[in-house]
Protein backbone atom coordinates (compact mmCIF):
# COMPACT_ATOMS: atom_id res chain seq x y z
CA UNK A 1 0.00 0.00 0.00
CA UNK A 2 1.09 3.37 -0.90
CA UNK A 3 1.62 6.37 1.35
CA UNK A 4 -1.64 8.32 1.24
CA UNK A 5 -1.59 12.13 1.27
CA UNK A 6 -2.19 13.84 4.71
CA UNK A 7 -5.70 14.27 4.51
CA UNK A 8 -6.25 10.70 3.97
CA UNK A 9 -4.01 9.23 6.01
CA UNK A 10 -5.18 6.90 8.89
CA UNK A 11 -5.01 8.25 12.18
CA UNK A 12 -3.39 6.24 15.52
CA UNK A 13 -5.86 4.44 17.65
CA UNK A 14 -7.72 6.68 19.84
CA UNK A 15 -8.74 3.87 22.41
CA UNK A 16 -5.03 2.92 22.53
CA UNK A 17 -4.57 7.10 23.39
CA UNK A 18 -7.75 7.30 26.00
CA UNK A 19 -5.78 4.13 27.94
CA UNK A 20 -2.57 5.68 27.94
CA UNK A 21 -4.30 8.99 29.22
CA UNK A 22 -6.24 6.98 31.75
CA UNK A 23 -3.47 5.45 33.39
CA UNK A 24 -1.52 8.47 33.65
CA UNK A 25 -4.12 10.28 35.39
CA UNK A 26 -4.69 7.14 37.47
CA UNK A 27 -0.82 6.81 38.67
CA UNK A 28 -0.32 10.25 38.81
CA UNK A 29 -2.80 10.51 41.45
CA UNK A 30 -2.01 7.56 42.88
CA UNK A 31 1.50 8.53 43.32
CA UNK A 32 0.37 11.99 45.09
CA UNK A 33 -1.29 10.70 47.63
CA UNK A 34 -4.59 12.20 46.05
CA UNK A 35 -6.04 8.75 45.69
CA UNK A 36 -6.33 8.44 49.84
CA UNK A 37 -9.31 10.55 49.60
CA UNK A 38 -10.69 11.24 53.38
CA UNK A 39 -7.96 8.59 55.18
CA UNK A 40 -4.71 10.56 53.24
CA UNK A 41 -1.94 10.62 56.26
CA UNK A 42 -1.12 14.17 55.60
CA UNK A 43 -5.38 15.06 56.14
CA UNK A 44 -5.15 12.96 59.82
CA UNK A 45 -1.99 15.52 61.19
CA UNK A 46 -3.58 16.95 64.31
CA UNK A 47 -0.48 18.17 66.19
CA UNK A 48 1.87 20.32 63.91
CA UNK A 49 4.17 21.69 66.48
CA UNK A 50 5.84 20.46 69.97
CA UNK A 51 2.99 22.11 72.19
CA UNK A 52 -0.32 20.22 72.36
CA UNK A 53 -3.74 21.48 72.85
CA UNK A 54 -6.67 21.14 74.96
CA UNK A 55 -9.90 22.41 76.39
CA UNK A 56 -13.39 22.49 79.06
CA UNK A 57 -15.94 24.22 77.78
CA UNK A 58 -15.11 27.82 76.97
CA UNK A 59 -10.86 27.60 78.20
CA UNK A 60 -8.64 26.83 75.68
CA UNK A 61 -5.55 25.21 76.38
CA UNK A 62 -3.09 26.06 73.65
CA UNK A 63 0.47 25.30 72.55
CA UNK A 64 1.51 23.38 75.96
CA UNK A 65 4.95 22.06 76.35
CA UNK A 66 7.39 21.80 79.22
CA UNK A 67 10.83 22.79 79.25
CA UNK A 68 13.34 20.99 80.92
CA UNK A 69 15.82 23.22 82.84
CA UNK A 70 19.63 22.13 83.87
CA UNK A 71 18.97 20.75 87.46
CA UNK A 72 15.54 18.88 86.24
CA UNK A 73 13.45 21.08 87.31
CA UNK A 74 10.60 22.05 84.59
CA UNK A 75 8.69 25.00 83.53
CA UNK A 76 5.69 24.57 81.74
CA UNK A 77 5.39 26.77 78.15
CA UNK A 78 1.73 27.97 76.95
CA UNK A 79 -1.43 29.97 77.12
CA UNK A 80 -4.82 29.58 78.50
CA UNK A 81 -7.59 31.60 77.47
CA UNK A 82 -11.30 31.81 78.83
CA UNK A 83 -13.92 32.58 76.01
CA UNK A 84 -16.71 32.93 78.62
CA UNK A 85 -18.31 35.74 80.54
CA UNK A 86 -18.12 33.40 83.52
CA UNK A 87 -15.00 34.20 85.33
CA UNK A 88 -12.73 30.45 85.80
CA UNK A 89 -9.93 29.96 87.58
CA UNK A 90 -6.69 27.67 87.68
CA UNK A 91 -6.79 26.26 90.91
CA UNK A 92 -4.28 23.52 90.78
CA UNK A 93 -1.99 21.57 88.28
CA UNK A 94 0.31 18.54 88.33
CA UNK A 95 3.11 17.34 86.21
CA UNK A 96 3.72 13.70 85.48
CA UNK A 97 1.58 12.84 88.68
CA UNK A 98 3.45 15.39 90.92
CA UNK A 99 1.43 18.84 92.08
CA UNK A 100 3.03 21.19 90.65
CA UNK A 101 3.58 25.27 91.52
CA UNK A 102 1.58 28.23 90.63
CA UNK A 103 3.31 31.44 90.16
CA UNK A 104 1.98 34.88 89.44
CA UNK A 105 2.65 38.31 91.29
CA UNK A 106 6.01 37.74 92.29
CA UNK A 107 4.87 34.73 94.46
CA UNK A 108 3.15 31.36 94.69
CA UNK A 109 -0.40 31.63 94.34
CA UNK A 110 -3.45 29.07 94.82
CA UNK A 111 -5.39 29.88 92.34
CA UNK A 112 -4.63 31.98 89.05
CA UNK A 113 -8.06 33.94 87.80
CA UNK A 114 -8.82 33.67 83.85
CA UNK A 115 -10.92 36.32 82.70
CA UNK A 116 -12.53 36.84 79.39
CA UNK A 117 -10.31 36.79 76.77
CA UNK A 118 -7.69 38.24 78.75
CA UNK A 119 -4.83 35.00 78.42
CA UNK A 120 -2.95 33.48 81.04
CA UNK A 121 0.88 33.34 79.11
CA UNK A 122 2.81 30.29 80.91
CA UNK A 123 6.80 31.46 80.87
CA UNK A 124 8.62 33.68 77.78
CA UNK A 125 8.65 37.46 77.61
CA UNK A 126 5.29 38.28 78.24
CA UNK A 127 4.70 35.21 80.85
CA UNK A 128 1.69 36.68 83.23
CA UNK A 129 2.19 33.31 85.10
CA UNK A 130 4.16 30.25 85.55
CA UNK A 131 3.64 26.19 86.52
CA UNK A 132 6.76 24.53 86.90
CA UNK A 133 7.77 21.26 88.80
CA UNK A 134 11.21 21.54 91.48
CA UNK A 135 11.83 18.14 90.00
CA UNK A 136 10.83 15.52 86.76
CA UNK A 137 12.94 13.26 86.59
CA UNK A 138 12.25 12.54 83.05
CA UNK A 139 14.51 12.97 79.84
CA UNK A 140 14.05 15.72 76.96
CA UNK A 141 11.78 14.48 74.34
CA UNK A 142 9.61 12.07 75.94
CA UNK A 143 5.80 13.18 76.94
CA UNK A 144 4.61 13.09 80.38
CA UNK A 145 0.96 13.50 82.12
CA UNK A 146 0.01 17.10 82.45
CA UNK A 147 -3.35 18.05 84.68
CA UNK A 148 -4.86 21.11 85.12
CA UNK A 149 -7.56 21.78 87.35
CA UNK A 150 -10.06 24.39 86.42
CA UNK A 151 -13.10 25.74 89.48
CA UNK A 152 -15.51 25.78 86.86
CA UNK A 153 -14.48 23.43 84.00
CA UNK A 154 -12.67 20.47 85.75
CA UNK A 155 -9.80 18.84 84.54
CA UNK A 156 -8.20 18.97 81.80
CA UNK A 157 -5.57 16.25 81.37
CA UNK A 158 -2.81 16.68 78.85
CA UNK A 159 0.11 14.71 77.25
CA UNK A 160 2.98 17.01 76.95
CA UNK A 161 6.17 17.07 75.39
CA UNK A 162 9.73 17.91 77.15
CA UNK A 163 12.05 19.97 75.55
CA UNK A 164 15.44 21.23 76.50
CA UNK A 165 16.45 24.44 77.50
CA UNK A 166 17.97 25.45 73.88
CA UNK A 167 17.12 27.38 70.80
CA UNK A 168 13.76 29.01 70.85
CA UNK A 169 13.55 27.63 74.78
CA UNK A 170 16.45 28.97 75.82
CA UNK A 171 14.94 31.83 77.61
CA UNK A 172 12.53 29.61 79.76
CA UNK A 173 13.79 29.14 83.19
CA UNK A 174 12.44 29.32 86.47
CA UNK A 175 10.08 32.19 88.12
CA UNK A 176 12.47 34.77 90.31
CA UNK A 177 11.15 36.96 93.60
CA UNK A 178 10.44 40.58 91.76
CA UNK A 179 12.09 43.07 94.15
CA UNK A 180 9.35 45.25 95.84
CA UNK A 181 8.76 48.46 94.76
CA UNK A 182 9.36 51.13 96.98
Amino acid sequence: MAHLPYPYRVKKKPLRQFALLTILIVALSALTGCAAGPNAATRLITQVTDGVDGESGAVKLRNFKLVLQPDSSAVMVGTIVNQDEAEDAVIAASINGERASIWADGKNVDSLPLTLNKPQIFAGPSATAYIYTEYLGVKAGYRVPVQIVLARGGIVELDVLIREKDLEFADVSLPTAQPANE
